[in-house]
């Protein structure tokens, strides 16, 4: 049996997406050369990448409407479909807009368009995202864009509101960052204060990932926050402020673990650490076990983690953290916890034979690590 095709993210902007961007902007702006655009832009796409895609068809866009982006832009922003009901709704189909999100990015940054331009990402943000195409708005109107956003975090529709905070993520794969605001951090977290309470799940977590991201470089901003939030808490902060600290509490971070009510000195000890195979085949999976004994009387709260050592293609291992379990150890008491991970290639890991380790975590703090070998047929 042949094995299934690899999907290609690329594959969402293809000939089909174009012929429907040409047929919307056809509908509402006659003179469009719709034919001649789907036969320049078709043809090129399998050789290109995602974003060289959504490139190619945002400059050509260029070329066959008005270049004042007043004329182009407002004809697009024309042409835009339905908005999406809800964060659920969006498929495949919505990555039409990102080319769409190139256009203004490229060229509406002029000041005569910002109103234009403005609309054009608020409107589009309903439809797909406008996460990647605020950024140089950013950077350029730092304080327009900041009066805009002070309203875009009190709209109706969920997505703008979580444009907000995933727009100015200090970090968004495919995007450069965010730096802007680094000099005065504390208009950005206002922002974010008012989405804290959101009553969509899809909002609060923008914020929380919002917030992970900055631990990375402002982790005491970040802690000085949630102990802010948190001195009046609800359920909803309660959530963010868990996922906002992921990184931290990995890291072993005291301040973080104690927010989220767990010690960084846990009283126990570890017994029958083993690992089940010496030696491990790729595709097979990596067995261990190990048990958890309570050294006091006291209930404890624990977050147990392990640490797969994967040996990378210099020879240097590199850790990588899985969670594992949060529970509550009644006092001198014993659980016995068993684990297997699979081992095989990833399109995110290319995995080496050679020596490997998996090291046990708890509330962030190392309870001993053993080797392994990995082994190709």
């Amino acid at each position: 049996m042949k094995p299934e095709k690899k999907f290609e993210f690329s594959a969402v902007l293809n000939p089909e997406v174009v012929a429907q961007i040409g047929q919307s902007i056809k509908k509402v702006w006659k003179p469009f050369e719709r034919e001649r655009f789907e036969s320049k832009v078709s043809p090129k796409l399998a050789s290109l990448a995602f974003k060289e895609r959504a490139n190619l068809i945002a400059q050509e866009l260029h070329e066959f409407l008005p270049t004042d982006f007043a004329e182009g832009g407002q004809i697009l922003l024309d042409a835009f479909g339905d908005e999406l009901g809800s964060s659920e709704t969006a498929k495949d189909n919505v990555f039409l807009y990102m080319p769409y999100g190139v256009y203004v990015s490229w060229y509406g940054l002029e000041e005569k368009d910002f109103e234009l331009a403005t609309q054009f990402l608020y409107e589009m943000t309903k439809r797909f995202s406008a996460e990647f195409a605020i950024r140089p708005f950013l950077e350029k109107y730092p304080s327009r864009m900041l009066k805009k956003m002070e309203q875009w975090v009190k709209d109706d529709n969920q997505h703008v509101r979580r444009l907000v905070s995933e727009g100015t993520r200090p970090r968004l794969p495919w995007a450069p960052r965010v730096t802007v605001y680094d000099d005065n951090y504390s208009v950005i977290i206002a922002l974010l204060a008012t989405l804290r309470n959101d009553p969509e799940l899809y909002v609060r977590r923008s914020v929380a990932n919002h917030l992970n991201d900055l631990t990375k470089d402002r982790k005491e901003l970040v802690i000085q926050t949630l102990e802010k939030w948190n001195k009046k808490t609800t359920a909803q902060i309660e959530w963010i402020t868990k996922h906002a600290l992921r990184t931290l509490v990995k890291a072993g971070n005291s301040n973080a673990l104690k927010l989220l009510g767990f010690s960084d000195s846990p009283q126990v000890e570890i017994g029958n650490f083993k690992v089940h195979q010496n030696e491990l085949k790729l595709g097979e999976k990596l067995e261990f076990s190990f048990e958890i004994n309570s050294k006091t009387s006291e209930l404890q709260p624990l977050i147990v983690d392990y640490i797969i050592y994967f040996k990378k293609a210099n020879g240097m291992q590199s850790p990588k953290v899985f969670k594992l379990k949060i529970l509550d150890l009644a006092g001198n008491k014993s659980i016995k916890i068993q684990k297997k991970q699979l081992f095989k290639h990833f399109s995110t890991r290319i995995l080496y034979e050679g020596e490997h380790a998996v090291e046990l975590q708890i509330n962030g703090q190392s309870y001993g690590r053993k080797a392994f070998e990995l082994v190709f047929d």
